[in-house]
């Protein structure tokens, strides 16, 4: 299609691509690497003792934040290292080509960037330097970085943001490459095919084998962590275990019956040092007290407690992790958000009680956002300079009123963020005059969709207004005829320049 585009798909090709060009996916001059070309480098081949070579999107130079290093962490300049911990070699930010920001070190060892900016960043146009803009992504993804999937999102200093990108595919129930199991999915392993005698075999969250349930346990030889096997008590008995005789015998799960043991004073219905009951006399003991959820706590011949009858329900949601069969547990949504699930106009994907999605606030189709019912100047959501604010929803006719305090001698940047091949949005600032709240300015671009993102940006340089300070308002509403003018999802962010 003569465009140079990235990701290549069916539609575009590299062929398009110029040499020299960074997204390419082909390692030209002066490049370390591009997308998914490592020119056969890795970890290794740099010196690092092992870990995962990556690509920058941004600069087509080697991502070694996932490679190993054991020296990183003493604080010393050693070789591969460009800072180590507050030893960052004396480079800054700008230095390092950016207008301003905080340098950091990041774990291994690697310049941490995250928190430089560009002045440009904010205007609503991807520039040199700038790994993305708003929602311009520059046309990358989830999977350009390594990841198996999810949401690619854009800092407000115009980094990418992987918070959201699925780092495997475990928890899709299919075994795929690299996992041992998935969820139920054990590909047909026991415990017998792992080693041992029996037991229940599982998986762990991370798609590795969990065999805290196989044992070795009925095959009448003592193996480690038992106290006895079938016939094999490993020359204990009833006596060797305190009591005055009686037969000791083993239990399924290779731990000692004392049930038949017994001492001379046990029978009397008092409690003796030794003894945790004596017939009906249970110290005040429940099955509840000892743990369980329910059931009928009773006395072994013994003196000891009998808690056959005592019941309770094993039941992993709740713990934090994604057992089998569960989507969700509590706050760990396993990487899924509403878009993920399939609606079109997000929200607020969370996790019911019995760990499946709760997804009645996801949306495929315009919804009220929690700044409603702002539709008019006197009910205008108060917004903080600096902080963006996303899902935010204009309907069918429905106008959304923000405001916020204006200092003197401040240069201010009012920018809201959408895909115009949902519909086109515009934005009026207004300021109270004394008597009245009047019209001053407004962003009215043609943002139809031909371009991925279509962005209302106003710059309001101190001098605005006569540089009168105080309260502004913003009114943001969609193009057409009320009540079916445009709709959309779009993000709000006032920041200084």
């Amino acid at each position: 299609d003569d465009l140079c585009q990235f990701p290549e798909g069916p539609s575009n090709c590299v062929q398009d691509c110029p040499s020299g060009v960074c997204g390419n996916e082909l390692r030209d001059d002066g490049e370390e690497c591009d997308g998914h070309d490592l020119g056969g480098a890795g970890c290794q081949t740099l010196g690092y003792p092992g870990g995962t070579l990556g690509c920058s999107v941004a600069t087509c130079e080697f991502d070694l934040s996932q490679c190993t290093n054991p020296n990183c962490g003493n604080t010393l300049l050693d070789a591969g290292e460009e800072c180590d911990t507050a030893n960052l070699n004396g480079q800054s930010c700008e230095a390092l080509g950016f207008d301003g920001g905080s340098l950091a070190c990041s774990s291994a060892c690697r310049f941490d960037d995250g928190s430089c900016y560009y002045l440009s960043c904010g205007n609503g146009t991807l520039e040199s330097g700038e790994e993305c803009e708003g929602f311009n992504l520059g046309g990358a993804t989830c999977s350009d970085f390594g990841f198996a999937g999810g949401v690619l999102r854009c800092t407000d200093n115009c980094r990418f943001d992987k918070t959201d990108c699925a780092a495997s595919l475990c928890g899709n129930l299919i075994l795929n490459e690299g996992e041992s199991c998935d969820g139920g999915n054990l590909g047909g392993a026991t415990c017998a095919s792992r080693g041992y005698y029996g037991g229940a075999l599982a998986c762990h969250g991370d798609c590795t084998f969990n065999e805290s349930g196989c044992t070795n346990c009925g095959n009448d030889t003592i193996n480690a962590g038992e106290l006895c096997d079938g016939p094999d008590l490993g020359g204990k008995t009833c006596a060797t275990q305190g009591y005055d005789g009686g037969d000791l015998t083993c239990n399924a799960n290779c731990t000692l019956n004392e049930n038949l043991c017994y001492q001379t004073s046990c029978g009397d219905g008092i409690l003796d040092t030794g003894e945790e009951c004596d017939l009906t006399n249970l110290n005040g003991a429940t099955c509840v007290t000892l743990g369980y959820t329910g059931g009928t706590l009773a006395c072994n011949a013994n003196c000891t407690f009998n808690e056959t009858n005592c019941t309770t329900n094993v039941n992993n949601c709740g713990n934090g992790l994604i057992d089998g069969g569960e989507a969700c547990d509590g706050a760990n949504l396993n990487n899924s958000t509403c878009l993920t699930q399939g609606f079109a106009w997000g929200g607020t994907l969370a996790c019911n009680a019995t760990c499946q999605f709760n997804t009645s606030q996801c949306y495929s189709g315009c919804w009220a956002d929690r700044f409603e019912a702002n539709n008019g100047s006197a009910s205008a959501t108060t917004v903080t300079v600096g902080t963006r604010y996303d899902d935010l929803t204009v309907c069918g006719g429905d106008y959304d009123w923000f405001k916020f305090n204006r200092s003197a001698s401040t240069n201010y940047r009012i920018t809201f963020y959408f895909t115009g091949s949902r519909g086109d949005l515009d934005f009026e600032i207004y300021w109270y005059d004394g008597s009245s709240v009047v019209y001053l300015a407004g962003a009215y671009a043609n943002n139809d969709g031909t371009t991925p993102i279509d962005n209302e940006v106003y710059d309001m340089p101190a001098s605005f207004n006569g540089g009168a300070t105080g309260t502004y308002w913003i009114r943001f509403y969609g193009e057409g005829t009320y009540p079916n003018n445009d709709t959309n999802l779009y993000s709000l962010r006032i920041s200084t320049y």
